[in-house]
């Protein structure tokens, strides 16, 4: 019962505050590349430039067909930065939003939404232009499977908004939190196969690196779609969305517990 009311008034702040918290997103989306010629197309050259480079190193050292590994990477770095920006957008949240939580009653739970929507909104400009290159370079791979990354992106935006809303109040008390943060996902980044296939741990006798790894899940249940391979088992599905729901839920706690309390931290 108890359970249920913090959900409850969880979403029924989220849903009165909608409308603001639709226009700090839109806000942030034009003040980020403000001035800048290309724009929104940074959104999509960021990745681009990565996977170019990275799967161009990678393809030599490992003698792989880049055609084949560039656009895994692709859709593996596109879910990848969704995520770390989520992560490191959210622990900054409230302290970005200070003069909004000080000087108003706006709920505080928009706040870390409010980043894992700009990163989601990014993420979609990217998986959008990797589609429309991906026809050139394997027009026979696009099929109904590929319709799959809807459920795998729903669970993957449930995942980054508990991870933002869990960074935002833990670094609200712990400032050291961000940069330490940011230290483990650099690690976590080689941890997860992004940048080589999850084959080459488990050849090595290593699967339990990613077995055990929430983001490989993550990572696994948008890119497989998105490369128009096979679906993911249904159990990688049912172990991403245990782990999404379990993070959203850790973090929905944590922001209902604390409530307005968080404003004497800041």
């Amino acid at each position: 019962m108890k359970n249920r009311l913090f959900l409850e008034d969880y979403f029924k702040n989220v849903y009165k505050s909608r409308y603001i918290l639709k226009s700090l997103v839109q806000r942030d989306l034009k003040n980020r590349y403000r001035k800048s010629f290309l724009g929104v197309t940074w959104s999509i050259l960021t990745p681009l430039g990565m996977v170019l480079i990275i799967g161009s190193v990678y393809s030599i050292i490992w003698s792989q067909n880049p055609k084949v590994f560039i656009p895994i990477l692709f859709t593996g770095l596109t879910p990848w930065l969704f995520l770390t920006g989520s992560a490191e957008g959210g622990a900054m949240c409230f302290a970005a939003a200070e003069g909004y939580i000080k000087q108003t009653m706006t709920d505080i739970e928009i706040f870390p939404l409010r980043s894992t929507f700009v990163a989601f909104v990014n993420l979609l400009y990217s998986a959008a232009a990797f589609l429309v290159v991906y026809i050139f370079l394997a027009p026979e791979k696009y099929s109904l499977n590929m319709l799959m990354v809807f459920p795998g992106l729903a669970i993957l935006f449930t995942f980054g908004a508990g991870i933002a809303t869990i960074a935002g109040v833990i670094n609200t008390h712990v400032r050291d939190y961000q940069p330490l943060q940011s230290l483990i996902l650099q690690g976590m980044f080689y941890a997860t196969p992004i940048i080589y296939p999850a084959e080459m741990l488990e050849r090595k006798g290593y699967s339990l690196i990613y077995l055990l790894n929430p983001f490989y899940y993550m990572i696994e249940i948008v890119r497989a779609p998105m490369t128009g391979g096979a679906i993911p088992s249904l159990q990688i599905y049912v172990t991403a969305m245990a782990i999404a729901l379990t993070v959203a839920f850790i973090g929905i706690y944590l922001i209902r517990k604390i409530g307005r309390n968080l404003v004497f931290r800041l």
